[in-house]
């Protein structure tokens, strides 16, 4: 009778290596380049998600919250956008993912996060298209999108610079449904914004 090693069965005296927890965070990662998300839905009762917004200043929380009901307020009498959107996206990306941001003017990224340079994008509600454009030349690691609708919903994404790919033009372009590839729960993410139901009314 033929045997047939098992690939269990010792072929050498060698041990294994017992696989650490970075290495099965990274294995089940290695499909995926969202890093980290936040959404928020209901901008008008202060819903942060999720709740890591602790280590930043309470007073930039309150303000933030300030100035998108001057915005909402601003949109709903003139129809018109408040040009301070780039603004509301970089606080909203500070709040959610503790990131330290530059003076202004400062060139090459907008922040940081502990030893890497964030660089942050904002997709606005009047901007056509679902995707943004960065400065290769841009000193940063990691890359943070801002999703601003139209009704003051909130989504951030964060993703590794090397999504972006090598290529020799002085922009490269990144798609929102770009950032999620790999990742397993594709209905959560896609389901941003969420539609506001209107409330039924009872017969007479």
């Amino acid at each position: 009778m033929m045997l047939v090693r098992r690939q269990s069965d010792p072929i050498m005296n060698t041990t294994t290596k017992p696989q650490s927890i970075a290495d099965k965070e990274a294995e089940a990662r290695k499909d995926r380049v969202l890093l980290r998300h936040a959404y928020l839905y209901d901008s008008a009762k202060g819903r942060l998600l999720p709740g890591n917004f602790r280590k930043v200043r309470p007073g930039i929380v309150e303000v933030f919250g300030e100035l998108v009901e001057v915005a909402a307020k601003y949109k709903k009498l003139t129809g018109r956008h408040l040009p301070i959107l780039g603004e509301l996206g970089e606080l909203f990306a500070e709040i959610m993912f503790g990131i330290k941001r530059h003076n202004p003017m400062t060139r090459g990224s907008d922040g940081m996060l502990g030893n890497d340079f964030v660089e942050v994008k904002t997709i606005t509600p009047d901007k056509k298209g679902d995707g943004v454009r960065i400065k290769r030349a841009g000193n940063f690691g990691k890359l943070v999108v801002v999703k601003i609708s139209d009704d003051f919903q909130f989504a951030a994404r964060m993703v590794d610079r090397h999504i972006l790919g090598k290529g020799s033009g002085k922009w490269a372009t990144l798609s929102w449904d770009a950032m999620i590839a790999g990742e397993p729960n594709q209905e959560m993410h896609r389901n941003f914004p969420i539609k506001k139901v209107a409330p039924k009314r009872n017969a007479a």
